[in-house]
């Protein structure tokens, strides 16, 4: 394999570490100068978390001008605003409106509400919480999109390479689709689910006996210490979850438990390899 959750995170690290939160709240009050602004939106046009920050900044500043709406709140003296900010001397000539000093504030409430702390991005449980909620998640989507007939799958397997580098991709991750024609389970394409604000790879595979009860591998990351092979029941599917090497593998269908641990043991070595 290629990465691991640690190295997903520190990407995510490296990317949001170019902007400090003040920048991207200069940004949003139109404080920036051409150049810097320019390379704020180019952030925003390539990276979506950049994007989901500033777009939370945006609401946090509507919210908080909402809610000093009132004309008694609309100043800050200058001595107090001088506290707010840290600005010493006489620097402050201009009151601002109360709602600008809030706006950090309330900022890191919301980002905090979405996983947002100390700087790492999408915190999620771990361990055995971690598994449970991914079991649960999995088996609800799966017997979902089990019902779509035609749409079971986002992308169909005819657009095989796409699949691998769009899934891949996002997985920071190598990812070949594996072959299971030989236990009569053809691949029919992938979808992209999300867990915990985790995207969540699943491959679709479906016999031509039972079309509508597709068999699916998901892969997302997970802890670097992996996770001991289990499986569960839940939703009328059958699903088997382990953990290696900062991805977590799912199996989910029909199949009874033990063709799922079978199934489980032959393609280990396989995705390992990948």
């Amino acid at each position: 394999m290629s990465s691991s959750k640690g190295s997903f995170a520190a990407t995510l690290r490296t990317k949001m570490s170019r902007f400090e939160d003040s920048t991207l709240v200069a940004y949003v009050d139109g404080e920036l100068d051409v150049a810097a602004a320019r390379e704020v939106e180019a952030a925003i046009a390539s990276d979506p978390e950049v994007r989901r920050k500033t777009e939370l900044l945006r609401l946090s500043g509507f919210i908080t001008r909402e809610a000093f709406r009132d004309s008694k709140h609309e100043i800050v003296w200058p001595y107090l605003a001088r506290k707010l900010l840290g600005v010493g001397g006489s620097t402050a000539s201009r009151p601002r409106p109360r709602w600008r000093i809030a706006l950090p504030i309330a900022a890191s409430l919301l980002a905090a509400l979405i996983g947002f702390e100390a700087g790492v991005w999408h915190a999620k449980p771990s361990g055995a919480d971690f598994a449970d909620y991914l079991l649960e998640e999995v088996a609800e989507y799966h017997v979902v999109y089990a019902r779509e007939g035609e749409h079971q799958v986002e992308v169909k397997a005819d657009h095989l390479d796409e699949i691998q580098s769009w899934l891949g991709e996002r997985l920071q991750r190598k990812l070949r689709v594996p072959d299971l024609t030989d236990r009569g389970l053809v691949f029919r394409g992938a979808r992209l689910l999300v867990v915990e604000k985790q995207p969540v790879a699943e491959l679709v595979y479906s016999s031509a006996l039972s079309p509508n009860r597709p068999f699916a591998l998901c892969i997302t990351a997970g802890p670097i210490e992996g996770l001991p092979f289990r499986t569960n029941e839940h939703e009328d599917v059958n699903l088997a979850l382990w953990g290696d090497k900062g991805f977590v593998y799912i199996l989910v269908g029909w199949l009874d438990k033990p063709a799922l641990a079978a199934l489980a043991a032959e393609l280990k070595p396989k995705l390992d390899e990948t």
